[in-house]
């Protein structure tokens, strides 16, 4: 008998031979293509639980072909490593990572949910009650992009600084209007 795909809000870092059935809601490729890209995406399950997954370039050769953001897929066997990095894209604590031993099988799986965007209100980032790192949806239009560097102000020292970009947004307003007949 085939067994039950695991759930993805399950994923607690003790076991790595997992078998997930997956809509990979958004994919995207970082690097150089065909020289040091890897993929990245986040997937989502039957109850609509995400997680971050990583095709490293040294699989990416054998997959990238197959993997197409909106379709379904069963997929076995991944590294699950801490989502600690500077930014994450989701909120579970861990991210997966293609191996030499991953297995992806596209499936038809219609019921598998679409992503859904979880927006964050501007009122809660001006107050400070947002997770620095997390990275949302928003709605807004790009008004200007800037790039600026912030110094370490303890010593002040160049080494230490950070380049960020950053974009300031004009919120959209939409306006209606509402018409009854009779």
């Amino acid at each position: 008998m085939a067994r039950t795909p695991n759930e993805i809000k399950f994923i607690d870092g003790s076991r790595e031979t997992l078998k997930l059935a997956v809509r990979i809601t958004n994919l995207w490729f970082v690097g150089t293509p065909n020289k040091s890209e890897q993929a990245e995406m986040v997937i989502v399950d039957s109850d609509g639980d995400e997680i971050h997954a990583i095709c490293k370039p040294n699989q990416l050769k054998s997959w990238k072909i197959d993997l197409k953001e909106n379709c379904t897929y069963v997929m076995h066997n991944f590294k699950v490593m801490k989502n600690d990095g500077q930014f994450r894209v989701c909120e579970h604590q861990y991210k997966l990572v293609f191996t030499g031993v991953t297995v992806v099988r596209q499936s038809n799986l219609d019921h598998l949910p679409f992503k859904e965007f979880k927006f964050f209100e501007f009122s809660n980032v001006i107050v400070g009650n947002f997770e620095a790192g997390l990275l949302v949806d928003i709605i807004g239009v790009v008004d200007e992009a800037f790039r600026f560097r912030y110094l370490d102000e303890a010593s002040f020292d160049t080494l230490r600084s950070r380049k960020f970009t950053t974009f300031r947004l004009k919120p959209i307003i939409i306006k209606g209007c509402i018409s009854f007949k009779g």
